[in-house]
């Protein structure tokens, strides 16, 4: 299975002007027991979007959003 690309976790979040990543409200819940964002680690939560985990959470959880990356047909 594939995992995201920067340019796909920057279509579901978005970057503060310390170019911390942030998710989008309705994936938020996935990254709960993820380290926030900090200036020294900008961006833990978008490694942790990159991940096959997340790809396949989020074909289970939101498969409309999984289907605009790809994700559907490596399940």
């Amino acid at each position: 299975m594939k995992s995201l690309t920067w340019n796909d976790i920057y279509k579901i979040g978005q970057t503060d002007n310390a170019r911390r990543w942030y998710p989008m409200p309705d994936i938020a819940e996935y990254f709960r027991e993820i380290r926030q964002p900090s200036r020294d680690y900008p961006h833990s939560m978008a490694r942790a979007a990159q991940t096959v985990k997340f790809a396949k959470w989020l074909v289970k959880n939101k498969p409309e959003l999984a289907e605009k990356f790809d994700l559907m047909e490596e399940v």
